[in-house]
């Protein structure tokens, strides 16, 4: 059974961050093993980011290594199999997608049973659909296809500013705004959160706050 953490987009060592971290870890079970996908970067960046992660995994009693697109579906496969936990780093969106469902990683990642963790856009595309800010292929909102790992979508950095956006983005699907700092838990068919995340449907809001489980 996959559990899935999604992080609005701060970091995962420090503060409360290193108490969400902390749990999945747990929950990925005894001395866990993760896989690191930096692919929102170019590779240097992407290299020098994977070693202050498997630094600060290790600092939480865990090993790590990464994996790479052009590493083949082959090794991807015997890496997921060793793996406990993987964790899609933050990095830029429209990247790390084209990278995830070019390489094969896609398809293998739907069919994953440890747990997921995603940070800042990994977060944003573990959904079916993954909203996205104005870019130079769009004027405006939009969305693309995410992994498809659960049927809701989710905003990391949510801010007030985006509910335009956001609650137009909510019709005919549920959306959760995860403000830096908050989190979203999902697993055997069960949400929670910690710090206050914003429940999107059919165009009306729900504020989660602590003391609330969904």
């Amino acid at each position: 059974m996959a559990i899935f953490y999604f992080l609005g987009g701060h970091d995962p060592f420090l503060d409360d961050g290193v108490r969400i971290t902390t749990r999945a870890l747990r929950e990925a079970g005894d001395s866990p093993h993760v896989l690191l996908l930096p692919w929102g970067m170019e590779r240097r960046a992407a290299e020098q980011k994977t070693a202050e992660l498997v630094n600060a995994f290790r600092d939480l009693g865990a090993t790590a290594e990464p994996a790479w697109p052009d590493d083949g579906v082959e090794k991807f496969t015997k890496r997921l199999r060793n793996a406990d936990m993987v964790f899609l780093d933050d990095g830029d969106a429209r990247t790390m997608q084209k990278a995830l469902r070019f390489s094969g990683m896609k398809k293998l990642l739907q069919g994953y049973q440890g747990v997921i963790m995603g940070n800042g856009a990994g977060a944003l595309l573990m959904p079916m659909l993954a909203l996205l800010p104005p870019d130079r292929y769009s004027s405006t909102y939009h969305m693309i296809l995410g992994l498809n790992l659960v049927d809701f979508s989710v905003v990391p950095r949510y801010t007030r500013e985006l509910d335009q956006y956001v609650i137009e983005a909510s019709a005919g699907r549920t959306l959760f705004g995860i403000p830096e700092g908050s989190a979203l838990m999902y697993g055997a068919g069960i949400l929670s959160h910690s710090g206050p995340v914003h429940m999107f449907k059919h165009g009306k809001r729900t504020i989660l706050n602590d003391e609330v489980l969904v």
